[in-house]
């Protein structure tokens, strides 16, 4: 039901105006629609209206709501967007419980929104750098994962997830579970709700900005004079629209916008004069003294000239000494508009295919037999990277191991290849078929015999090197699926998961199949050989999968290929035919509006295959050929088979005429209804579930009516069990939904759907007695609920049935509904019930797994005291803890026995409990969990929250009341844990390296070895572990010595507390380790009464002739500030601080610092050289 709802009011007031940047957003959709775009997060149809204002019309989320319709079905799609210019994903923002709290009335309103169809936006300005990455992997996640248990499974995985997305579900968590009447969301629910929800960032609302330049690109192919007045005109009048809370349309637009974007008539040039540009001289290279030379290079295509191996082989194929070669290409090197180019010793040969047309005459055979030999023994080279683990092989290079050849010559070789396969007919004074046979036996050889370490040395290569020779590229790759033991099934264990620094050795195979399917002549082929790979696939998190390659390059809708579709349809007749589950799936994939959106597939490159008028997409007619016969494929190969019976029962609505009809008939056969009931209970299920839905939210235009529904319910009828123990299974699950009715009250339906659960656990009952009861429960479906109701229902005969035989048992399920029966037992009855069920034969380790089922209270803690006595840790080990009332102010006593019976965890979690409902906590208890749970082994890892942990921290960090010493303790234990992801600071510790110079020594000793000493002392796993820290804490330090807590700088202390650090580190051999640690926390010194921007007394300090360490860790301190960067190809950010450092060199020097200047200088020409790499490194060849 929906609450806190904002009141409905008059368009004005809601309208108003509108902000600044609420009409920019809302005038950028204007345009799209003018222009011909498509909405975000819808699919790519035409927009067809916008209401500046949704509440009038029932929306919560009522910004702007977007209306796309797809132009030969008509069916309709809406984008509902909030706009907020600025908000932050943390609890304790005031717009966002407003954004969730429509966002989840309107979610969970089906009249007018349509789950799996329509999506929910919240468009925002500049978030902060943690929100934009953290969300977004958040929904991103929830969008590509298969359902919500592998969703948290990701997000619980601290090296797969970004460290604070935990953190930020909690808080999306927090504000939607307040939405729901502050009731619990199940993961289920709130998967579910992130699969709609997109966060869409606009930078608009100012004169600059990428939306905007986007936008005007927009308005300049109709109009390229006035795109800045059109834009205007847009923003006021939708400021007007948006007051009068009316409806925008194409048709209702002024006639003036509408003309603006009207698309210009285009007049092309007379056929008679495109004449060639006589006036631009061209090189004739057939001509050129060094043609032949040329010639040769383009096989070769780049090399590096550092690399001695590289060099080599282009003294080979050239037949010349590189001494005697190199004046030549450096002389073509100067021509204008020449195809060579030269970078950091890598030399490149551009337009080879036109070069090829003027220079292939130069070639001949046995030229292409040296050319041969080489290519291959430098593409047969295995990757030695592979020789280290794979979580290693992305610094490979720091190991050591490199390839002999370099990347460049390896794809230059490749592309050779490629050239010759592709473009024989230039090789005039070759032999005929020379070209062929020479890539044919070079591919041949190149895999002969290859392993596993040989395909993933070639990955990104394979694309280049199949279009060199597509059918003996495919025969390989036959040959090497046949093998024992396979290639692939190495490489698909080598897949790596790190989103950043893993891999996936398959993906170029993948690419190259890809790339083939283009042409029609291979797409069966290629098609059986991605099933094979499927077959083989044990599946991962990477996209790039085998299946997924199969479904692009067959799509009905928009198939990869230039193939007829006759022949498409044979690909998924063989596919069926030679691998029928992977065909199965296939089919089940291409049923209608199965997959509506594609990323494309690889492309050819080398080979003309697709035709330059080639055009996507396929007839009506077409699609619904190949859609029908993937239907009747489907239920072909189904057969009597219940499992994929009942799979395609899960999809009914989308399978098509004639086949629906044919399924049902299948369905309601005598062979299915003779399968006994047991076994087709899914059927029955999923076709009641089907029902259900469409007669739930009957009103959403999706939902079939009554007399489309009744041949599925005749069906139905003729299914359903006969047995209760099968009829009731679908009364326990997750899906309560289906039993309701939208347009009754949803409390009441409630009650009127556990009277019936009620009702079918005493049918069960009476039936086969309290042993069908515990079999129910082990059915697969929600053993929770199963306990609740009977719970519910329960008496003395069932307790005695069921307790205490029941109450350890060690199946998940047995467990879940004991303990759920316990609890409803208790709900009804009363503690009076507790107290009476006869325990005189229970074992104490029963009393405590009993307790354990009871509130986590008070009267819970006193049974357990006085029925157990010694044996206490019977319940608090067992215990979850989080059964919490909400009432009981005081956990202390249970905080206590937890730590005692070594649960710090779970201590932890009645400490957020309790600040969750603002308790007051006993400050010196906090400091006692947390140093247990840092130091616990007892309790799974997977227990620990970070995020909860850092927020007590944070809270005992502004406490008057903890220790100093003790807020010392915890700040070193959860050191790896304060480093700004959770944006709390080890603010004691680092305020003790400022004011306490032996302190500081301390640690720099622990970290650094003294020059004093010549031996390596081995550390043990302890001192390990401090030295690690001690280093974090270095790393993470950011307050200098002399800095006070209101900003000022006290410049006696810095200097009494250098001298101190002198006197210390000079005696212990640590003198310039601890002044290179100083000079880089003085970058947050503040700046010079006087002006000057930084302090004279630190300047002076960093000016001392003797401290040249000091000025390094300084110089190196304010490199490493810049934090992360994207490149900008210009190099003008590098220019700017090359420019901002030379400026305070130059104060610096001014006030009588010139050894500090020097350093910023040098820090200058640094940025002054990346910016000439940068710029080197994004330039576009010429010619």
């Amino acid at each position: 039901m929906k609450t806190k709802n904002k009141q409905l009011s008059n368009p004005f007031s809601t309208g108003g105006g509108g902000p600044h940047f609420e009409a920019h957003v809302l005038a950028s959709f204007v345009v799209l629609m003018l222009s011909g775009g498509y909405a975000p997060c819808l699919p790519c149809w035409p927009i067809t209206k916008i209401k500046p204002q949704g509440k009038v019309d029932g929306f919560d989320t009522d910004d702007l709501i977007v209306f796309a319709e797809r132009g030969d079905t008509k069916e309709q799609r809406k984008l509902l967007g909030q706009v907020k210019h600025e908000i932050a994903f943390t609890r304790g923002n005031k717009e966002l419980p407003e954004v969730f709290q429509a966002a989840w009335n309107d979610f969970n309103n089906p009249n007018i929104f349509r789950q799996n169809k329509d999506v929910i936006a919240l468009i925002t300005g500049p978030l902060s750098k943690t929100d934009f990455h953290n969300v977004h992997w958040l929904l991103n996640q929830a969008r590509h994962t298969k359902d919500a248990d592998e969703f948290y499974r990701h997000v619980e995985r601290a090296k797969f997830s970004p460290s604070r997305a935990e953190e930020k579900l909690d808080v999306i968590q927090h504000h939607l579970q307040k939405a729901n009447n502050n009731s619990p969301l199940s993961q289920d629910k709130l998967y579910s709700f992130l699969n709609h929800f997109y966060l869409l960032g606009y930078d608009l609302g100012d004169e600059i900005g990428v939306t905007l330049s986007l936008l005007y690109s927009h308005i300049s192919q109709f109009n390229q004079q006035t795109p800045q007045w059109i834009w205007s005109r847009a923003v006021d009048l939708v400021q007007t629209w948006n007051k009068d809370a009316g409806t925008i349309t194409l048709d209702n637009l002024p006639e003036d916008l509408r003309e603006a974007f009207i698309r210009p008539a285009i007049t092309h040039i007379p056929p008679e004069l495109l004449q060639p540009n006589l006036g631009l001289a061209k090189t004739a290279w057939q001509q050129h003294k060094h043609a032949t030379d040329l010639a040769l290079l383009l096989l070769i295509g780049a090399w590096n000239e550092k690399n001695e191996a590289d060099v080599s082989i282009v003294t080979k194929i050239t037949g010349q000494d590189y001494d005697v070669l190199a004046p030549k290409i450096q002389e073509l090197l100067q021509v204008a508009s020449g195809p060579l180019s030269l970078h950091n010793g890598i030399w490149k040969i551009s337009e080879r295919i036109g070069l090829w047309e003027q220079l292939g005459s130069r070639i001949f055979d046995q030229h292409l037999e040296t050319f041969k030999e080489s290519a291959i023994s430098v593409l047969k080279e295995c990757d030695p990277a592979f020789e280290l683990p794979k979580e290693d092989r992305c610094a490979a290079s720091i190991y050591g191991k490199t390839p002999q050849w370099s990347p460049a010559l390896k794809r230059g070789l490749a592309e050779g290849l490629a050239l010759l396969g592709s473009h024989p007919n230039m090789l005039s004074n070759c032999s005929q078929d020379k070209a062929e046979i020479t890539v044919v036996l070079a591919v041949r050889d190149i895999f002969a015999d290859a392993d596993w370490v040989l395909w993933g040395s070639l990955n990104n290569l394979l694309p280049v090197l199949a279009e060199a020779a597509p059918n003996e590229f495919l025969n390989v790759v036959e040959n090497a699926l046949q093998v024992s033991p396979c290639p692939f099934d190495e490489l698909f264990a080598q897949e790596d998961n790190d989103i950043v620094w893993g891999n996936n050795y398959l993906v170029g195979l993948l690419f190259s199949l890809e790339a083939l399917a283009w042409d029609g002549e291979y797409l069966i082929r290629v098609c059986v050989l991605l099933g094979e790979l499927a077959s083989h696939d044990p599946d991962g998190t990477w996209s790039n999968r085998s299946s997924n390659s199969l479904s692009t390059i067959l799509l009905p809708w928009n198939p990869h290929t230039t193939a007829p579709l006759v022949k498409r349809t044979a690909a998924i007749k063989t596919l069926c035919n030679e691998l029928p589950q992977i065909g199965w799936q296939l089919v089940l994939d291409f049923l209608p509006n199965r997959h509506q959106m594609t990323s494309g597939s690889y492309k050819p490159s080398w080979r003309k295959t697709i035709p330059e008028d080639w055009k996507a997409g396929v007839t009506t007619k077409e699609y619904w050929e190949q859609v029908s016969f993937c239907a009747e494929r489907a239920i072909s190969l189904a057969g009597h088979d219940i499992d994929r019976l009942s799979e395609l029962a899960n999809l009914i609505g989308k399978i098509p005429q004639p086949s629906f009809d044919k399924f049902l008939g299948v369905l309601s056969s005598d062979a299915i209804i003779e399968v006994p009931e047991e076994k087709r209970l899914s059927i029955w299920n999923r076709l009641k579930r089907f029902i259900a839905n469409n007669r739930c939210y009957s009103r959403a235009p999706w939902a079939w009516n009554n007399e489309q529904l009744e041949p599925i319910q005749i069906v139905t009828d003729k299914l359903t069990p006969s047995n209760p123990f099968n009829r009731y299974q679908r009364l326990f699950t997750d899906h309560d939904f289906e039993f309701y009715d939208n347009d009754e009250d949803w409390d009441i339906q409630k009650q009127k759907l556990t009277e019936y659960q009620k009702q079918a656990l005493k049918e069960i009952l009476q039936t086969g007695g309290i042993e069908s009861i515990i079999n129910f429960a082990q059915c697969g479906i929600n053993s929770n609920q199963i306990g609740d109701i009977l719970g519910q229902i329960g008496n003395e005969k069932i307790d005695a049935a069921l307790l205490p035989d029941y109450l350890e048992s060690e199946r998940s399920d047995l467990s879940f509904f004991i303990r759920w029966y316990v609890f409803s037992r208790y709900s009804v009855q009363g503690w009076t019930w507790v107290d009476q069920v006869d325990k005189t034969e229970w074992s104490k380790s029963q009393i405590g797994c009993f307790l354990s089922y009871l509130p986590f209270s008070k009267e819970t803690w006193v049974r357990a005291e006085n029925w157990l006595g010694n044996a206490q840790k019977e319940y608090w080990l067992k215990t979850d803890a989080k059964n919490y009332n909400k009432d009981d102010k005081d956990l202390s006593v249970a905080i206590d026995e937890l730590i005692k019976f070594e649960r710090p965890y779970a201590a932890l979690d009645c400490l957020h409990q309790m600040r969750q409902y603002n308790h007051p906590l006993n400050a010196e208890q906090c400091v006692r969990v947390l140093l247990a749970a840092a130091s616990s082994t007892t309790e799974p890892s997977s227990l620990f929250n970070p995020y909860r942990t850092a927020e007590l921290i944070s809270l005992l960090q502004k406490s008057s009341e903890v220790d100093p010493d003790d807020l010392f303790d915890v700040e070193w234990a959860y050191l790896p844990l304060l480093d700004r992801h959770y944006g709390i600071l080890p603010k004691t510790l680092e305020n003790n390296l400022a004011t306490k110079p032996e302190f500081f020594c301390q640690i720099i000793q622990r970290v650094y070895r003294s020059k004093n000493s010549d031996t390596e002392d081995k550390l043990s796993e302890k001192e390990k572990n401090i030295a690690e820290n001690a280093y974090r804490l270095l790393e993470t330090w950011r307050i200098p010595p002399g800095m006070q807590e209101d900003g000022s700088f006290d410049q006696d202390h810095f200097s009494g507390w250098l001298e101190r650090v002198k006197k210390i580190c000079s005696k212990s051999g640590h003198l310039e380790v601890a002044f290179n640690n100083i000079g880089a926390v003085l970058i947050h010194c503040p700046p010079s009464p006087d002006g000057l921007w930084i302090n004279k007394t630190v300047a002076d300090a960093l000016n001392a002739k003797d401290v040249e360490d000091m000025r390094d860790g300084f110089s190196v301190a304010c490199y490493n500030s810049r934090g992360g960067y994207t490149v900008d190809p210009t190099g003008k950010p590098e220019r700017e601080l090359a420019k901002k450092y030379r400026q305070q060199a130059e104060d610096i020097e001014n006030a009588g610092y010139h050894r500090l200047a020097v350093t910023l200088r040098n820090l200058a020409k640094s940025y002054d050289r990346d910016a000439e790499r940068i710029v080197k490194e994004h330039a576009v060849p010429q010619g």
